[in-house]
């Protein structure tokens, strides 16, 4: 083996478009291009001035950027890289992901009147619960523990990829957000998808993620939320909003019913105690008869009912992008390496 070597280099991400606006920020296609005609599309995520001039919340989400990347799941989108521009500016560099929004997913179907198979719907909820598993029960490189909880799980935050892959986004936000630090002002979660003791502002954990994917389940399957959008969480009587379980569809699997039951118990000790047994829950459900859904059964329904996501448009700067050139040009932690 030769002595440690460490590469210092430069990078460049043109960025294509813009595909998204959000609370935080922006997020663009771009490409990351490298050496002899070397391009890779990724996406790039650029934060709202406002939250860049706060110092307390920029060390903590850098602080939780740096946690979250090590998170490597097919679930879980994959951060790259957190980078800085001169100007003052920060932005992450994401894994790009051809697909639609399970919002835009839900809310097609209900234009057209249709509902979502439910063992589709299953299907996709589980693979999330799958990647909320992984990310609450990681551990660092040390062995600890890091009790990771997402705090934001609703459709807006899963992605569908073409080739019928669920994923999860925008870890490292909702959590560094949501930091004792910044007090009880900040309230991060959509009031929907929310469980009572996040909404209360009180101590959460894995188990308020648990809620809220049941919620998104519910959501897919009842096509209305579990509470309505108005509600308020600083009134005592939030916990005790009704669920809508009359607007679940005549003929749910009942072991379905039971899953939603059970996850969106008020109570956090009444739901699932882990992650894992929840995923393996809605598994049981679609695989009990020997079959059941694939990614394989996701993508066909998506070609059949979403073929614009399979029409490849010509690639094109948008002329409206705030940024200079288009580009982002920063230079690359070194980073070390072992050479044969």
């Amino acid at each position: 083996m030769r002595d440690k070597k460490t590469i210092s280099a430069r990078w460049n991400i043109r960025l294509v478009r813009k595909v998204a606006h959000g609370g935080m920020g922006d997020v663009y296609e771009g490409r990351l291009e490298g050496v002899e005609g070397f391009e890779k599309k990724v996406a790039v995520k650029m934060l709202q001035d406002r939250l860049g001039c706060d110092e307390r919340f920029m060390k903590m989400f850098i602080a939780e950027a740096k946690l979250v990347c090590d998170l490597v799941h097919e679930n879980i989108v994959q951060i790259h890289q957190l980078g800085r521009l001169r100007s003052g500016e920060y932005y992450i560099v994401m894994e790009f992901v051809d697909g639609i929004s399970l919002r835009a997913f839900l809310d097609r179907h209900i234009r057209w009147g249709r509902r979502i198979p439910s063992p589709l719907a299953v299907h996709m909820v589980s693979r999330i619960a799958r990647g909320l598993a992984y990310a609450h029960e990681f551990h660092d490189r040390n062995g600890r523990r890091l009790n990771i909880v997402h705090r934001d799980v609703c459709p807006s935050n899963i992605l569908i990829t073409t080739e019928g892959l669920a994923k999860l986004t925008d870890f490292g936000v909702a959590k560094a957000i949501a930091m004792p630090a910044f007090g009880d002002r900040w309230l991060t979660g959509k009031i929907r998808y929310m469980a009572p003791e996040q909404a209360a502002c009180g101590t959460v954990d894995f188990r308020a993620d648990i809620f809220s994917l049941g919620a998104v389940l519910f959501e897919l399957l009842a096509q209305t939320p579990i509470r309505p959008d108005d509600a308020d969480p600083r009134k005592s009587s939030f916990a005790d909003i009704p669920v809508p379980w009359d607007r679940l569809p005549r003929g749910t699997d009942p072991g379905v019913v039971e899953i939603l039951h059970i996850a969106l118990d008020p109570d956090p000790h009444r739901r699932f105690p882990t992650t894992n047994e929840m995923g393996q829950a809605l598994e049981y459900c679609i695989y009990k008869d020997g079959y059941g859904p694939t990614i394989q059964a996701v993508e066909s329904y998506m070609r059949q009912h979403f073929p614009d996501l399979y029409v490849r448009n010509a690639e094109g700067a948008d002329e409206n992008m705030s940024l200079p050139n288009n580009s982002l040009t920063e230079t690359v932690v070194d980073t070390s390496f072992q050479q044969a």
